[in-house]
C-alpha cells in the first residue's frame, strides 16, 4: 500500500514539475512581447525660432543718493527723480508708461571698523520707461541721462505682435516634430502611427536687453557723446517647443 502511494506521489510531483516548467516558459515568451508593445512609441522633439521686427522698447533707469542724512539722501533722489521725470513727459510719454519699480532706502555700513557701524543711506528710486514709438528711443536714453539719471538696469526691446508670432512658430515646431518622426520610423523600416501624447515644453521670448555701466552713460552724456544714438534693436527672436510621442507601427511591405 505504501509502495502503491509512493509511486503515484512521484508521478504527481513529476508532472507538478513540468507544469511549473511549462508556465515558466511561457511567462519567458510573453513578457517580452509585452514590453516591445510597451515600448512602441517614438518620443520626438521640435523647435522653432521666428523673427519679427521689435516695434517698442522697456528701459529702466533711476537714480540713487548716499548721504549720511538719509534725509538729504531722500531730497537729492526726489529732486533728480522729478528732473528725469520732466524730461520724459517733455517727450510725449503719458504717464501710464512710467512705473516705478523700485524705491527703496538702504543702510550703508562701514566694515573697517572691528564693529560695523552705520556710515550713511542710499535712497534709490527705479522707473520703467515703456517707448512705443521706437524711433524715440535714443531721444528718451539720451534725455533721461542728460536730466541726471545715474542708474541703468538695461533696455528691452519687444513686439505687439509677440503673441501672433509665437503661435506661428508653436504650429512649425510641432511640423518638424512630425517630419523627424516620420525620418525616424521610415529608416528603421517601420510606419508612424497616432500622436498619442503632446506637450508644449517650453517657449521664450529671446532678445538682446543693453546693459551698460551707468557711470559710463553720465560720462558719455556729459560730453554728448549721444549714447542714444548707438542703439542698435535689431531682430527680436521667439522660440517654441513642442515633446512629441507616436505610437511605432508595423514594419513595411
Amino acid at each position: 500500500m505504501n509502495r502503491n502511494f509512493n509511486a503515484t506521489d512521484r508521478r504527481i510531483g513529476f508532472d507538478g514539475m513540468i507544469l511549473i516548467m511549462a508556465l515558466a516558459l511561457l511567462a519567458i515568451l510573453f513578457i517580452p512581447s509585452v514590453c516591445r508593445a510597451e515600448d512602441s512609441n517614438l518620443t520626438v522633439y521640435g523647435t522653432s525660432i521666428a523673427t519679427v521686427v521689435p516695434d517698442y522698447a522697456m528701459i529702466v533707469t533711476g537714480y540713487a543718493a548716499d548721504n549720511p542724512d538719509v534725509r538729504v539722501a531722500q531730497d537729492e533722489t526726489a529732486q533728480n527723480m522729478g528732473a528725469i521725470l520732466s524730461a520724459i513727459k517733455a517727450l510725449g510719454i503719458e504717464d501710464k508708461d512710467v512705473v516705478t519699480t523700485n524705491l527703496s532706502v538702504e543702510t550703508i555700513y562701514n566694515y573697517r571698523e572691528e564693529l560695523p557701524k552705520i556710515s550713511g543711506y542710499r535712497v534709490t528710486n527705479n522707473v520703467t520707461i515703456i517707448v512705443r514709438d521706437i524711433t524715440q528711443i535714443a531721444d528718451v536714453v539720451n534725455a533721461v541721462f542728460e536730466a541726471g539719471a545715474n542708474q541703468s538696469y538695461g533696455l528691452t526691446f519687444r513686439s505687439s505682435k509677440e503673441g501672433e508670432v509665437y503661435r506661428q512658430a508653436l504650429a512649425d515646431a510641432i511640423r518638424i516634430a512630425k517630419e523627424k518622426a516620420e525620418i525616424m520610423v521610415g529608416a528603421a523600416g517601420r510606419t508612424l502611427g497616432d500622436i498619442v501624447d503632446i506637450s508644449e515644453i517650453q517657449n521664450s521670448y529671446v532678445s538682446t536687453p543693453m546693459y551698460a555701466n551707468s557711470r559710463v552713460m553720465m560720462d558719455q552724456a556729459a560730453e554728448a557723446k549721444g549714447l542714444g544714438d548707438t542703439i542698435m534693436s535689431g531682430m527680436l527672436e521667439i522660440s517654441a517647443n513642442v515633446e512629441l510621442h507616436f505610437e511605432i507601427g508595423e514594419l513595411k511591405d
